[in-house]
């Protein structure tokens, strides 16, 4: 069931980021592309870089929250290893998405597909780790 939601996880982030490669002048951010809302004034000029230490920090915390999900989960609510497991990936999946939500709200609105993929990598690294 968790391989599952691993790589429905990394699907869906892959399918995300194919966004960026549609030629779309008009175009201010992530999600107004697929929202079909525009943003007046503001405009992103992010240097959103794949490999940048903001990646690792993702990557890292995302990995960080699903171990404490699980921690806390079997070790303190006496849940299965098997059972927690999705819910700590999920949970450690939301963080990420609240953050990335947090962003856009923020003062450049920017939304980062490819911190999700970060996420989603560090969450699929926590799983691995767990289910050894």
């Amino acid at each position: 069931m968790h391989r599952k939601i691993i790589f429905i996880s990394l699907f869906i982030g892959v399918l995300l980021c194919q966004e960026h490669s549609i030629s779309i002048g008009d175009t201010y951010n992530s999600l107004s592309y697929l929202s079909g809302h525009k943003t007046k004034n503001k405009k992103s000029k992010i240097a959103d870089k794949w490999f940048a230490i903001d990646k690792v920090q993702h990557f890292s915390y995302s990995c960080l929250i699903a171990f404490g999900c699980q921690y806390i989960l079997v070790n303190k609510l006496k849940n299965t290893e098997k059972k927690s497991l999705p819910v700590s990936s999920a949970l450690s999946f939301g963080a990420g998405l609240l953050k990335e939500l947090n962003d856009l709200k923020g003062k450049s609105g920017y939304f980062s597909l490819k911190d999700m993929v970060a996420n989603s990598f560090g969450i699929a690294a926590a799983a691995i780790i767990i289910d050894q």
